[in-house]
């Protein structure tokens, strides 16, 4: 190529032609000038064909020509791999020549054990709540055989003029629920007469539907009371029990232990310390 431009400058240089033409010919440092401008420009189309060196708004002098991608939301960010839970992800495009210039956008879900090009629309349909709004829907669950641990999530938005724009989010693959608080008031617990009321507080995550927990149990035979006792859920986050503890239940530390399932085979378990005083 540098050879064809040479020899096309020399033949320019050499030819004949006008007294203006042939104040223009070229020295040899404004040949080598020009040559090393084709050479940079040439480098700089293949950089923006290339996909190893990807698009850089630097590279076109800053003009805007790809769409653009203002967040990825995955909701809910903690899933079980279960078939059945649903993701719901959100990405919201635009373009400097309009929405009617995006020609579409796809998402990379081979992570959750999905296909890698999946469409996410915009049509008010599958889970997008306002069609023609520049946020794009997809619906998803994780199949069951994806391995436990956090899975990104490659988002790209394409326009009719052949640009492309990519970003990604993640989310947590977690089976096991977390019991993040379980309490017990008050503490300690003073008996007085026949009976002193108690309540049992327990705040559940669940990876996935809060109302996938299949429930919290309690074991209260520390104080003489049922040895799975089922807490009443209040928003399917939050539990509680309230108890009578009779008066003959020695005094010292109690620990009563707490468990919880849910729908995706996952467990957990915690303890509540309590005090009892007479």
């Amino acid at each position: 190529m540098k050879r064809f431009l040479l020899l096309m400058i020399i033949l320019l240089a050499l030819s004949p032609g006008t007294r203006a033409e042939e104040e223009k010919v070229l020295t040899k440092g404004e040949a080598i000038e020009m040559l090393s401008a084709a050479d940079f420009m040439r480098k700089k189309i293949g950089d923006l064909l290339s996909w190893g060196v990807g698009y850089d708004v630097s590279r076109v002098n800053r003009v805007r020509l790809v769409p653009v991608i203002n967040y990825i939301k995955a909701e809910p960010r903690k899933l079980p791999p279960d078939n059945r839970t649903i993701l719901d992800l959100y990405a919201s495009v635009d373009d400097p020549a309009g929405l009617k210039n995006i020609s579409g956008v796809r998402a990379d879900l081979s992570s959750l054990g999905r296909f890698s090009n999946m469409m996410l629309v915009d049509n008010g349909l599958w889970g997008d709540e306002v069609a023609g709004d520049g946020i794009y829907t997809l619906q998803a669950s994780v199949n069951d055989e994806v391995a436990l641990g956090d899975k990104e999530i490659v988002v790209a938005a394409s326009n009719k003029k052949g640009w492309l724009a990519v970003s990604k989010t993640s989310i947590a693959v977690e089976k096991n629920p977390t019991i993040s608080s379980a309490q017990a008031s008050p503490d300690p617990l003073v008996l007085e007469g026949d009976e002193t009321p108690l309540t049992l507080t327990v705040k559940v995550d669940n990876p996935g539907r809060p109302e996938d927990i299949k429930g919290v149990y309690v074991d209260l035979r520390p104080l003489n009371l049922g040895s799975e006792v089922e807490m009443d859920s209040t928003d399917s986050i939050n539990f509680l029990l309230e108890v009578r503890v009779p008066s003959t239940v020695p005094a010292g530390t109690k620990r009563l232990s707490v468990r919880t399932a849910n729908f995706a085979g996952g467990y957990a378990a915690a303890v509540i310390t309590l005090g009892v005083n007479k």
